[in-house]
C-alpha cells in the first residue's frame, strides 16, 4: 500500500501541513507544466528539471517521515536537506522571473512556491513544540507522535525487563515496588501514541504525571495514575 492511513491523516489534521502541501502541489504543477511550455525555447533546462524531480523526492522523504514516525532520528539530515532544497529553489527564481517569457516567469512562481513550502516544512520539523512557532506549527501534528530511533536495540532488553517486573508483582515484594515509585515521578513534555506492535508500551498525554517504577536505560517502567503500567521513552519525561 503506497499511501498509509496514518501519514494521510496525520498530514489533514494539521493545518500547517495542508498548506505546506497545498503550495508544494501547487507550485510544482505551475513549475512542471511551464518546464514543458519552456522546453522549445533554446535554453539549458537540465538543472530545473533536476529541481522538479528533486520536489518529488523531497514531498516523498517528508510523507514517509511523517508516516513513520522517525522525526527525531533524522531532524538534523531532514534540516540539512531541507536546506538544501531551499537554496536551490531560491537560486533560479530570480533568474526565472526576469526572462522576457511567460512560461520562464510560471516556473520561477512555482520555484518559489515549492521555497515556501520548503521554509514552512523546517520550521514544522525544526522548532521543539514548547517553542512559540513550535506551538503555532505542531499543535496536532507528528511532534505529538513522535517516537524515538534506535529502539529495536534496547526495546528487547526493556521488554524482557518488563515482563521480570510484572511477574514480581504478583508477589509479596509488590510493596517495594509501590515504595520506591513514590521516590520517583516524571511529568510527560509531549503527548505519546503507544506503539500499536508492542503491547508493553503506554500511551500518555502532555503533562501527565507518572510514577516510575524502572528509570535504567532509555525506555521507563512507569505506572500511570488508572494503574497501568508499561513501557515510556525517558526522553519525553521530566523527573519532578
Amino acid at each position: 500500500m503506497l499511501i498509509d492511513n496514518k501519514g494521510v491523516s496525520t498530514i489533514i489534521s494539521n493545518l500547517t501541513l495542508v498548506i505546506s502541501f497545498c503550495f508544494f502541489v501547487i507550485g510544482w504543477l505551475i513549475s512542471f507544466i511551464s518546464l514543458i511550455v519552456f522546453g522549445g525555447r533554446n535554453f539549458n533546462k537540465t538543472w530545473h528539471w533536476w529541481l522538479i524531480i528533486n520536489g518529488l523526492i523531497s514531498v516523498c522523504i517528508v510523507f514517509i517521515i511523517i508516516e513513520r514516525n522517525l522525526i527525531q532520528g533524522y531532524r538534523f539530515a531532514l534540516m540539512t536537506y531541507l536546506g538544501i532544497c531551499i537554496s536551490w529553489s531560491i537560486g533560479v527564481v530570480n533568474e526565472l522571473l526576469h526572462y522576457d517569457y511567460s512560461a520562464a516567469n510560471a516556473v520561477g512562481v512555482g520555484q518559489l512556491l515549492i521555497s515556501v513550502t520548503y521554509f514552512i516544512w523546517i520550521l514544522y520539523f525544526g522548532c521543539e513544540k514548547d517553542t512559540t512557532v513550535g506551538k503555532l506549527t505542531n499543535s496536532n501534528g507528528i511532534l505529538r507522535n513522535v517516537q524515538t530511533t534506535n529502539k529495536n536495540p534496547n526495546n528487547s532488553y526493556n521488554l524482557q525487563s518488563v515482563n521480570n517486573e510484572n511477574s514480581i508483582q504478583n508477589e509479596p515484594s509488590n510493596s517495594i515496588i509501590a515504595n520506591q515509585s513514590t521516590n520517583l515521578r516524571a511529568e510527560a513534555l509531549f503527548d505519546y501514541s503507544a506503539n500499536k506492535e508492542d503491547p508493553n508500551e503506554i500511551s500518555f498525554s502532555q503533562g501527565e504525571i507518572m510514577d516510575i517504577l524502572d528509570n535504567n536505560g532509555r525506555w521507563w517502567q512507569a505506572r500511570k495514575a488508572d494503574g497501568t503500567i508499561g513501557i515510556v521513552p525517558s526522553n519525553f519525561f521530566k523527573v519532578v
